[in-house]
């Protein structure tokens, strides 16, 4: 009987001095602390709750834009410039050793191939004189190659269709018809998507650079979370934000968009296969 007056005591004299702090006041810690040395964690717990955690914080899509393009709106073409970055200052040879990386899984990601050397050499020329990645891209999916791959029969799997809309509707703040994109197979629907997906980093690219950062860092993140054994590397796996969000910051905006492009194209790939 005691010892809980003595408790109770301390009680009443910590209230006195409260102060407010981020997660709970002081004098309520000090008490649980107090509670918990003489009668044991579980009467801290009971008499005060249990030490409060710090929240996550929130994580959030920047506004989703509705892309309407104008071929008469100067807008669409007046980007945002961005710093050099540590990739830009690094030596012609060892950006030339990136962009055969980047040539050789665009290829096996987009047409489930392997590119041939002279598709290699011809590619890599057209990046060596100032091509984008971007645009490496859709010559792929807009040639003949790719036309007779959206022409296959092969239905799209359950999973795939259900992973597009669900992508559509988060990031692009588009909706589709299940039954519409069941009548399109993988190729079509990965085209599709990603042509919308970059529409849509284009906006950010003209309008504000850390909506782009932050809704790329964002679908790496949660793609990461729910797919990691479709993306393969460590580095694609890693589900921080924060991660995605400094490496985008740091690397140039061409190579936010074909990390993004293989990223989304791999996944898909590995679902039309479940």
């Amino acid at each position: 009987m005691k010892k809980w007056m003595i408790i109770v005591g301390l009680l009443f004299s910590l209230v006195v001095v409260a102060q407010d702090k981020p997660l709970e006041p002081s004098w309520k810690t000090k008490a649980r602390s107090f509670v918990t040395s003489i009668a044991g964690e579980s009467w801290g717990v009971k008499l005060f709750g249990s030490i409060p955690v710090p929240p996550e914080p929130e994580i959030k899509l920047p506004v989703i834009p509705k892309i309407e393009k104008k071929a008469t709106d100067v807008n669409n073409y007046t980007k945002q410039k961005k710093d050099a970055t540590e990739f830009d200052k690094l030596p012609n040879e060892k950006k030339r050793q990136f962009d055969i990386k980047f040539l050789q899984e665009l290829f096996q990601v987009t047409r489930r191939t392997e590119a041939t050397d002279e598709e290699l050499a011809s590619w890599l020329n057209t990046l060596d004189q100032g091509g984008s990645r971007e645009g490496v891209y859709q010559a792929l999916v807009l040639d003949e190659v790719y036309a007779g791959l959206e022409n296959e029969t092969t239905p799209s799997s359950g999973k795939l269709l259900d992973f597009s809309l669900k992508f559509s509707q988060r990031y692009l703040n588009q909706t589709f018809k299940k039954e519409s994109l069941g009548q399109l197979n993988l190729y079509s629907i990965k085209r599709i998507l990603t042509e919308k997906s970059l529409d849509v980093m284009e906006y950010y690219e003209v309008h504000n650079l850390e909506d782009l950062y932050q809704w790329y860092a964002v679908f790496s993140s949660e793609l990461a979370k729910e797919y990691s054994p479709l993306l393969k590397t460590s580095l694609r796996q890693d589900q921080r934000f924060e991660y995605h969000y400094q490496w985008a910051k740091n690397m140039p905006i061409q190579h936010i968009k074909s990390e993004f492009i293989i990223k989304l194209h791999s996944v898909m790939n590995g679902l039309q296969l479940i």
